[in-house]
């Protein structure tokens, strides 16, 4: 088979070949992290690449730390955090949530909370149903109503944050997975909450122990755009 190329253009580093018809041409070198997209019959062109629904803000790792910390958040309304294996330093010390206005000072106050636990046992918390806990007016969200004991495995699951950036309550709302001790094996918590009254715009998220560091585990914040 014979094959005959019409045209004497000589392409430059990084650049595709296509057919204009009549010729072999070819394209200008893109640059890194472009696409190349069809133009129909003309010439195809370098592009960025499409638009994520869900961007990734960064990924945190624990080291011994006090907290982990998203600051400085901006162009998002909601947010979903994934976190695997946060484990604390201290045993049996429950994992908090907290957002940030400003130059991230962080909310105290006005948090509602209310969870359900999906396990062997269930936790009471009067005159609420067994399986259900409450919190009228916390300090922070709380992401699970009792710790772990176990030194290797820590705290896994996901929070999404909504109304960051609104003029109403902010919702969490997410669940997490950790083992209790021996006689109540491991918890599959569902927890719900808001920040009641708040209408400043969010602009920090910290993750912390109720006593002592976080030894070890890695956070990923992602912004939803749709």
């Amino acid at each position: 088979m014979t094959i005959i190329v019409n045209g004497s253009n000589t392409p430059t580093a990084g650049a595709v070949g296509y057919g204009d018809g009549t010729n072999l041409a070819f394209t200008s070198a893109g640059t890194t992290g472009q696409f190349l997209s069809s133009n129909g019959s003309s010439a195809p062109s370098w592009v960025g690449a499409p638009a994520s629904a869900m961007t990734l803000i960064s990924t945190q790792t624990a080291s011994s730390s006090a907290s982990i910390s998203w600051t400085g958040l901006s162009g998002y309304d909601k947010y979903v955090m994934i976190f695997e294996n946060l484990l604390p330093a201290t045993t049996s010390s429950a994992l908090f949530v907290q957002v940030g206005t400003g130059s991230t000072t962080y909310v105290t106050s006005g948090y509602a909370i209310s969870g359900t636990i999906n396990s062997n046992y269930l936790y009471t918390h009067s005159p609420y149903a067994s399986g259900v806990f409450y919190v009228g007016s916390a300090t922070a969200i709380y992401m699970n109503n009792d710790g772990t004991t176990n030194t290797n495995q820590g705290y896994s699951g996901n929070l999404n944050l909504f109304n960051m950036n609104k003029n109403n309550d902010t919702c969490f709302q997410g669940n997490n997975v950790y083992y209790v001790n021996s006689t109540y094996g491991y918890e599959c918590i569902n927890f719900s909450g808001f920040l009641v009254g708040n209408s400043t715009t969010k602009t920090a998220i910290q993750l912390f122990m109720s006593s002592g560091n976080i030894t070890s585990g890695t956070a990923s914040l992602y912004g939803i755009s749709s």
